[in-house]
């Protein structure tokens, strides 16, 4: 039976519900930590640091189970087309030449379908795992924001039963914060554990592919994606890097490890914790006005594409840079996916 890749349009549902739950947690869970501290500024670092969209890993996943399809079934109609070549027919040197280079090209046809079904399937668990973190994020944010209006509510109340009756509502919501946290991080670790491993399974099968490849004949010259490659390790560490450093609730080692460089730095950069706080919420309601203008895509119309950076996503590096990057030789395909002629065959680009 052939293999069959999921639709990657199943899950715009999801991609579309996600692209507000983490946003959303993220805009409601400034109030608390602002009025509670404590445990709420550390999920808060926690929701702003797991700003993501599962459905569009999903869709992502999906599409590249989808590439592998395309490879494997290209695979097996290379093996029907030559083994349709009539033997008795066709003798000789320039027929043997001719099967062992169908062969060798039938091979590599299935570990770019391997390679590519392993990326996907490494995906989907991440996905996987986000789609159960990212509502948990929001569920525990909206009832700490619940009881953060709660709180200043009753507060503003000028009686002194409104003081205690205040005082068990903050107690409460510092409590709820307390074992939301040790939940959620236990999912987060959970989560990074598997990103790690996951990372490593490609970057081994990425070289074990590279080889399976040159043994068939097809030698890629990795001076030839050093370009592209760099552009996007380039732009992925400046997010990171830059994400770490603004996120709140500075303590100990912070991901960049900027403690162990230099404390007072890092403490220095701590003192700036309100103003990380706010950017937060900042950040979150930005993504959801973004969602809200169909703008899911990062490449949309409220993503400053015009000149190619998006601030408010972190991201200062112009997006034209990918291009004059991608000039050794390693352009994008022509062709897509979609790119199918009427009977079904995969079409020219």
């Amino acid at each position: 039976m052939a293999y069959t890749a999921p639709d990657p349009n199943q899950f715009s549902g999801l991609e579309q519900a996600s692209s507000y739950m983490a946003p959303l947690a993220a805009a409601q869970i400034t109030l608390p930590a602002f009025v509670f501290s404590g445990p709420c500024t550390a999920l808060s670092r926690l929701i702003y640091m797991n700003q993501c969209n599962p459905g569009q890993l999903m869709i992502v996943a999906a599409t590249w189970l989808q590439v592998a399809e395309k490879y494997l079934a290209a695979s097996d109609k290379l093996k029907e087309k030559t083994g349709a070549v009539d033997g008795d027919a066709w003798t000789g040197d320039d027929r043997d030449a001719f099967d062992g280079k169908a062969d060798k090209v039938a091979v590599q046809l299935q570990v770019i379908g391997a390679f590519a079904m392993q990326i996907g399937i490494s995906l989907f668990i991440m996905g996987t795992m986000l789609a159960v973190m990212v509502p948990l994020m929001l569920a525990v944010a909206t009832s700490l924001m619940a009881f953060g209006v709660a709180y200043l509510t009753i507060r503003a109340i000028p009686n002194p039963i409104s003081a205690i009756v205040a005082e068990n509502v903050r107690l409460a919501a510092t409590t709820t914060a307390a074992s939301s946290l040790t939940a959620l991080t236990a999912l987060d670790n959970a989560i990074g554990v598997a990103a790690k491993t996951l990372a490593a399974f490609i970057g081994g099968n990425m070289t074990t592919s590279w080889i399976a490849m040159a043994s068939q004949g097809n030698f890629i010259n990795p001076v030839n994606t050093l370009g592209s490659t760099g552009f996007s390790m380039l732009q992925g560490l400046s997010q990171l890097a830059l994400r770490n450093l603004m996120a709140p609730g500075r303590k100990g080692a912070d991901g960049l490890h900027l403690d162990k460089i230099s404390k007072g730095l890092n403490d220095t950069v701590a003192k700036a914790n309100p103003f990380m706080q706010g950017f937060v919420g900042v950040q979150g309601v930005y993504n959801i006005g973004n969602n809200a203008a169909g703008d899911v895509n990062p490449d949309g119309p409220n993503a400053m594409t015009d000149a190619g950076i998006d601030v408010m996503g972190l991201d200062f590096i112009p997006n034209n840079f990918e291009d004059k990057a991608r000039g050794g030789g390693d352009a994008a395909p022509s062709w897509s996916l979609q790119d199918e002629t009427a009977d079904g065959e995969e079409g020219g680009g």
